[in-house]
């Protein structure tokens, strides 16, 4: 652990032996306030005076860089850091969505032209694999660039390639590059927070090592935009923006005047924002992707992964596909998304993609859409041919989870947090929410202020914070929390955190008992809450964060809370009052401990995070949607499920439907073909 650890080990050993010696009335004349200010303020000093001169020590034989480098130092190490997290990251998405080292990938084209020669003839270069697109980006001369396509065109594959490759050559070429972070601007809503803001939360929740103040300082995701040429950000999708939020985002993109930009939109919705803002990306070059060919639609991709039998009944629909290029089946599968989709329906032996050709079977173009869109759930969670049993995900059932899930999220969200479910039951649950708040807190209050001042008093002040508490709940929905069990942190975290838990027990125990069992009490109760204070920290992990991840370190973070209020005030109070009273005691606060963002955080978080934490909330959702057959109760798993098998993709610690076509497929009607 180090040695300042050990310190304040050794310091916590001392005060919790003065805790058990007042506890046995074993200290000398501890009536006298003064003495017991004397022995806990040399104490404390005494302490204080190793952990500082062990500080003194350590830092002189470590040396380091000199004070004036140390900043710049700690800002190149987080830049580093990031760097090896978001090539990872996206090799792991990549395969998922097929697009992987191991995938054969579709050939595709840009035509693209430099910032000053937006007129005449375009560029054309072929774009397969991270190499040839880096290679293709780097051609234009620009630092900012623009990728339009139309719907399904390849954009965001693009833009996943586009990160893996300037990642991989930023280590490559030894950090003299911009470092790439792609991010998906769908969760953006320009109208409430700027564009340099937002990336740098996006930052924080995405790569919660950033966080670390003691390794890199403070600030560091919102250094790290502000720092010109530190940062390329591959901004996805403007179109995912509402549309009458575009112009204002066009905007705000061209007012946080970042040196270094890919921005993704589709054809027609760039070219309306373009009119609707009277501006476009200033300096940037510009990229369009071409449709596919009749000759890139070659066996080998649509068959890649199939058995033998199963791909030669892909021959005779590329026969007529080559024989009528202009055919309807032909101009679907120039879009690279419908040639995935197709790929992906017709793999199971079950399914033949000679009913494409079939005559009469699909009189437009938007039919055979809506066919692979509608196609793909069911295609994708039907078992094997060779399993007797029932998957673990039923074919129908995943399908009406996902058809829910799809109508059931506001038009305008794109992205599916697991935290924030509870919104698709907003009724039950702030029923709910208010319950658990109200019983937990209540208790808790009134139990205590029943020591003081009698059980009327306890009653009337339980009952108004139950009321307040419980109205606190029904309006909040705080995020997961940010927090992991590590190393322990400097001595003024632990002090810091348990003075106020201590405080508040020395006085309450003190009227009640005398200073004899207050002091020893706030002891026994500050120790161990500001040990747990010191424990925790934003996750310095360097790795990127997935909704798994996240769930179970709520999770954690509550259960460590919980059993270190539980067990501390239970025991003081069972010690001085009851046992059968301190255990009620201590159950109650140990729930609000565990669950709730009650009285004792709202020093340190804001008043809109007084409420349940993520994990309730979720599994309020579930309580409430579940007995519906609106979602499974193992709904991330489930959710874990679909992004594995590719109905849904992963950016950062949120869900998103593979693409629009198929959301909308699954919210409208049900197709049979």
């Amino acid at each position: 652990m180090g040695r300042r650890p050990l310190a304040w080990l050794g310091g916590a050993l001392v005060f919790s032996a003065i805790a058990v010696l007042g506890m046995l009335g074993l200290l000398p004349s501890l009536d006298d306030a003064d003495k017991i200010a004397s022995v806990v303020g040399g104490t404390a000093g005494v302490l204080s005076f190793i952990v500082a001169v062990q500080a003194l020590r350590a830092q002189r034989r470590a040396g380091g860089p000199p004070p004036e480098e140390e900043p710049a130092r700690r800002f190149r190490l987080a830049l580093s850091e990031l760097t090896e997290a978001v090539p990872e990251q996206w090799r792991v998405e990549a395969a998922t969505r097929g697009i992987g080292d191991n995938d054969r990938l579709l050939t595709l084209r840009w035509s693209a032209r430099s910032a000053s020669a937006l007129s005449g003839a375009a560029e054309v270069r072929e774009l397969n694999g991270p190499e040839q697109v880096v290679a293709a980006y780097a051609a234009t001369g620009a630092g900012r660039l623009v990728i339009v396509g139309g719907v399904g065109s390849g954009k965001s594959a693009l833009a996943v390639l586009l990160t893996r490759g300037l990642a991989e050559q930023w280590h490559a070429q030894g950090g003299t590059a911009p470092a790439p972070v792609y991010v998906s601007l769908a969760s953006w809503n320009p109208e409430v927070e700027g564009l340099r803001s937002w990336l740098a939360r996006r930052l924080a929740d995405d790569y919660p090592f950033l966080r670390n103040r003691a390794r890199f300082g403070t600030d560091v995701p919102a250094r790290l935009v502000q720092r010109r040429g530190a940062l390329l950000f591959v901004m996805d999708g403007l179109d995912e923006i509402p549309a009458d939020k575009r112009a204002r985002a066009l905007r705000e993109i061209e007012r946080a005047d970042l040196a270094d930009i890919v921005l993704t939109c589709r054809t027609d919705e760039y070219d309306e924002v373009l009119r609707d803002s009277g501006m476009t990306v200033a300096g940037a070059a510009h990229a369009t992707i071409e449709p596919l060919t009749v000759g890139d639609l070659d066996l080998e991709f649509l068959t890649y992964g199939y058995a033998p039998q199963q791909a030669r009944r892909w021959i005779p629909v590329l026969e007529r596909v080559r024989r009528r290029p202009q055919g309807r089946l032909a101009q679907t599968l120039r879009s690279p998304l419908m040639v995935s989709l197709a790929r992906d329906v017709y793999q199971h032996p079950d399914r033949n993609p000679a009913e494409l050709i079939r005559p009469n079977a699909f009189p437009t173009q938007k039919a055979i859409e809506r066919h692979l869109a509608h196609a793909l759930i069911p295609a994708l969670f039907r078992p094997p041919p060779d399993d007797d049993q029932r998957g673990s995900w039923d074919s129908r059932e995943a399908e009406r989870w996902l058809r829910y899930l799809a109508g059931a999220l506001p038009p305008d969200e794109k992205q599916i947090r697991w935290w924030e479910l509870s919104q698709l039951a907003r009724g039950p649950d702030r029923v709910l929410s208010a319950m658990f708040g109200a019983a937990a807190i209540g208790p808790a209050i009134g139990l205590g202020f029943n020591l003081l001042w009698g059980r009327w008093a306890g009653l009337a002040i339980g009952a108004v914070f139950a009321l307040a508490m419980a109205a606190a709940a029904i309006r909040t929905l705080p995020p997961p929390s940010a927090l992991y069990f590590g190393r322990l942190r400097k001595l003024w975290a632990p002090v810091m955190g348990g003075l106020e838990v201590g405080a508040i027990a020395v006085v309450v125990c003190s009227i009640r008992e005398g200073l004899a069992l207050g002091v020893p009490a706030g002891l026994f109760l500050g120790v161990p809450i500001g040990f747990v204070y010191a424990w925790a920290a934003p996750d310095a992990t360097v790795r990127t964060v997935t909704p798994r991840r996240l769930l179970y370190q709520d999770i954690r973070v509550a259960l460590v809370f919980g059993l270190t209020y539980g067990v501390t005030t239970g025991g003081v109070v069972g010690f001085a009052v009851d046992a059968w009273y301190g255990a009620a005691f201590g159950l109650f606060c140990g729930l609000s401990g565990a669950f709730f963002y009650g009285p004792v955080w709202l020093l340190a978080f804001r008043v809109d995070n007084v409420g349940a934490i993520a994990w309730v909330h979720y599994t309020f959702a579930r309580l409430a949607l579940v007995p519906r057959r609106r979602l499974p109760w193992r709904t991330l798993a489930f959710l874990e499920e679909a992004h594995r098998r590719g109905a849904l993709r992963q950016v950062g610690a949120a869900y998103e439907f593979r693409h629009q076509l198929v959301r909308e497929a699954l919210a409208g009607p049900a197709n049979n073909p």
